[in-house]
């Protein structure tokens, strides 16, 4: 088969990848000048950043994307490293202990300042427990076939029992079940803001899965219990563009192609299928199947058009509810943040009211840093990313794609001094020590991915929300990516466009 990729983000690479190495002609438009999408680095002056996700789960070994990078050949060439990251709020840390104590410490240590919700917090523990439990069982069941699959799952029925009458909750009646403290629930739904979504909006469950216990301590062991696996958080080595480089190379050696900058301009649909795609200057490529990455919106309302589609399809892609975007500035500083920081990545609140927060942002208002920010010292597991004695620093912030007042070209130079200023409460050498600082704004976001709304995270999380499957209406035509059903982040959007790989070749057998 020749199969067309549009986008060369790491949905779009995983599937090429894996369709490259089981012999089909692959070939991959991307409208940037590097491939990659949103993990495609940034560098200038001699230093590199990370524009993507900035800490991933599960590239271990014996974990799902480790796995993954296994069956692709890529093993020995992503070299990965533990990582965990510190959360600070507007009145105390969280911060791992310098000799380790336990599976326990942040929950014990959350006993300490929240003492009226201690048996809360070991009803947390318990379910929290008990869900990993669930979601082990999940992967084992998803890994093997026959009796054994049927007896994972029967096991993991028999765990989620419990968890059953919690099932169709949002995270704030999730909170409200285990704790009094409004303080104390947003120590759990604090990263829902780098989500756009409200405590109200989230699936009540998916808490857990945000809050892993391994993410705050890399030393806690990878066991919690017989059959509860915990999976960990990774530093991609050299930057997480490294791992766009190995799958840009496999594809290129097993017959691939990678162009960049030669966007698809439409996606040819006849007879009710898709036989390949016309770039920008109107070469026409055929294909026996189009996999489309990248927004939902303007795959199927401008490259397919929605006379192709069904007009259900059509309404439910108009009203996809997306994230917004980030701000985000690359410094290169001449001194060692590392006294200052938790680790290589640190999140630093400033309000305890998220849902003011959201609401705000949805309406166009940029918080400006005073609400929180996520500081990324990449060189300090990767000093390469750096020339010597200098560090790589990124300080992003989530804000609105387009703002209600002003102009993002007009106030970014403010905007960064302002955010920076904030960093600097935390972090009081850095406004002495800059040597490099370079702006990211939403304008430059939809310009590399060739969005109209840029959503960093793609689909919004909120409870009961449709999500573009895989095999489109159309046939031959697949989409995947953050705003797919896989939904975003790496740990999402690699596995669902595996399977959806594998889910081809098996229709072409």
């Amino acid at each position: 088969m020749h199969i067309v990729i549009i986008g060369s983000g790491l949905a779009g690479l995983t599937a090429g990848a894996t369709l490259a190495r089981a012999g089909h002609a692959v070939t991959i438009f991307e409208q940037f000048h590097r491939a990659g999408g949103v993990t495609a680095p940034y560098e200038r002056h001699g230093f590199k950043w990370d524009m993507g996700q900035l800490l991933v789960e599960g590239m271990g070994p014996d974990e799902p994307l480790g796995r993954i990078l296994a069956e692709l050949g890529l093993a020995d060439q992503v070299r990965v490293r533990t990582e965990d990251r510190g959360y600070v709020f507007p009145d105390f840390a969280i911060k791992k202990p310098a000799e380790y104590q336990g599976v326990r410490w942040r929950i014990d240590q959350l006993r300490d300042l929240f003492a009226a919700d201690a048996a809360g917090l070991d009803r947390y523990w318990a379910d929290y427990l008990r869900f990993t439990s669930v979601m082990t069982l999940a992967r084992r069941m998803e890994q093997d076939r026959g009796l054994k699959a049927l007896y994972w799952k029967l096991r993991l029925y028999l765990k989620l029992l419990p968890l059953l009458s919690k099932k169709d909750w949002n995270a704030q009646q999730l909170m409200d079940h285990y704790f009094q403290s409004d303080r104390l629930k947003m120590v759990f739904t604090s990263i829902l803001a780098d989500f756009f979504t409200a405590p109200t909006e989230f699936p009540g469950l998916g808490v857990f899965t945000l809050n892993p216990e391994a993410s705050f301590d890399k030393r806690m062991p990878r066991e919690l219990a017989p059959d509860t696996v915990q999976l960990y958080y990774y530093d991609v080595l050299g930057g997480i563009s490294t791992l766009v480089d190995a799958l840009v190379q496999q594809i290129g050696s097993h017959g691939g192609l990678v162009h960049t900058s030669r966007p698809v301009a439409r996606i040819v649909v006849e007879g009710g299928r898709a036989i390949g795609v016309v770039d920008a200057a109107g070469e026409q490529t055929p294909a026996d199947v189009v996999i489309a990455s990248g927004g939902a919106k303007e795959t199927f309302l401008k490259l397919v058009r929605p006379e192709h589609l069904p007009a259900d399809f059509v309404e439910r892609v108009r009203h996809i509810p997306l994230m917004d975007s980030v701000f985000m500035v690359h410094l290169g500083v001449d001194f060692d943040p590392s006294p200052y920081v938790h680790g290589v990545c640190t999140y630093y609140y400033g309000t305890y009211d998220i849902d003011r927060a959201i609401t705000e942002g949805r309406d166009g208002v940029y918080h400006e840093g005073r609400d929180g920010f996520v500081v990324h010292v990449p060189s300090l597991h990767s000093p390469e990313l750096a020339p010597p004695g200098h560090h790589a620093m990124t300080i992003y912030t989530i804000c609105p794609d387009t703002l209600r007042e002003g102009d993002w070209a007009e106030l970014k130079e403010e905007y960064a001094d302002r955010l920076i200023a904030y960093a600097a409460q935390h972090i009081p050498p850095l406004p002495d020590h800059i040597q490099v600082r370079e702006i990211v704004t939403p304008p430059d976001w939809r310009a590399w991915t060739r969005l109209d709304h840029h959503a960093f995270g793609g689909i919004a999380p909120v409870l009961g929300a449709w999500r573009v499957p895989h095999q489109t209406p159309v046939a031959g035509l697949w989409f995947v990516g953050a705003q797919s059903e896989s939904g975003g982040g790496v740990n999402q959007v690699m596995p669902g466009a595996y399977k959806t790989a594998r889910q081809i070749l098996v229709g072409a057998s």
